[in-house]
């Protein structure tokens, strides 16, 4: 399918104002946790660009010197939408479990490319390595976590991060701080084909505009098990539903990983009962009254975490 870039472009800018209008309702009521230290807006690059700021959560009763595990996470929107203000309830709940929480953004498509998203990740990780033990953060203690879009960028920092040979393709480095497990919702795992094959390409058209990148990218594209051989992924757990529009990338991923004998658990929540448990429901529905089943996926992640520590 031949894509024209500005036409990828104007159905990315609709689909933004769509999705913000459709958020802000929820984000308006949510309901946020009490006794969580929030500490906002703290540059992890130092230019002054907003998309480089992290919010930290921590529960405030934490005893003297103690070093709490860390969940770093990348919120989602296609890679074109959001900000770390969307993850904010649910991030600060999960803190609430044990945790210290890095809720970043990032800097997003069209301002920028895929790649340099990935980059933009990887100084995240570089910032919890060399500065989360400030907060009281153990940083031989971290995982990562990334919703819909999110869950894609982490994946392929991951890869990044964790391989020698997918670094060597993108002439990117490591950020040298050791993952011990890797958390998904409602993944947008694939960048060509699937179910959604038409929107995809539009997205990707957007992605991907310097040929070298488009070239540097072509082995993963629509190769989800090229990635998982060559990407050393941690640990994983999946997490969809039914009602998720994106349900199949993360059965082929965890089909997938199966297959390659990687350490993967997937659950796949059934129909709602009185609500719909669509996609990233988890996120959108931690500050409602009535989320106990976005609360029972937060103890499943800190359970999961709690495994690997």
């Amino acid at each position: 399918m031949n894509i024209d870039r500005q036409e990828a472009l104007n159905l990315l800018a609709e689909r933004a104002s769509l999705m913000a209008k459709g958020d802000a309702p929820h984000l308006a009521a949510q309901h946020l946790p009490e006794n969580i230290d929030s500490l906002t807006d703290i540059a992890y690059l130092s230019d002054g660009m907003d998309e480089h700021l992290l919010d930290v959560y921590r529960p405030q009763k934490m005893s003297n010197g103690e070093a709490l595990p860390v969940f770093i996470d990348f919120h989602g929107g296609g890679l074109y939408y959001g900000s770390k203000e969307n993850n904010l309830c649910r991030d600060m709940i999960l803190a609430g479990k044990g945790f210290v929480v890095v809720n970043a953004n990032y800097r997003l498509v069209p301002q920028v490319e895929f790649f340099d998203q990935i980059r933009d990740a990887l100084a995240v990780m570089t910032w919890v390595r060399d500065h989360i033990a400030e907060y009281q953060g153990d940083p031989d203690q971290v995982f990562i976590t990334g919703d819909s879009a999110g869950a894609t960028l982490a994946m392929y920092t991951l890869a990044v991060n964790n391989s020698k040979v997918v670094r060597q393709s993108w002439f990117m480095q490591s950020s040298g701080l050791n993952v011990r497990g890797f958390v998904a919702t409602s993944g947008m795992f694939r960048l060509e084909g699937g179910v959604y094959e038409p929107l995809i390409s539009y997205y990707t058209t957007a992605y991907f505009a310097k040929p070298s990148e488009i070239i540097a990218i072509a082995p993963y594209k629509n190769d989800l098990d090229r990635l998982v051989v060559d990407g050393n992924l941690p640990p994983t757990y999946l997490i969809t539903s039914a009602e998720d529009v994106l349900a199949d990338n993360s059965l082929e991923l965890a089909r997938i990983m199966v297959h390659r004998h990687h350490d993967c658990e997937l659950r796949m929540w059934p129909l709602g009962q009185g609500k719909v448990l669509g996609h990233i429901f988890n996120v959108t529905q931690a500050g409602n009254e009535d989320n106990h089943e976005a609360l029972e996926v937060i103890d499943d992640i800190a359970r999961f975490a709690r495994r690997y520590l």
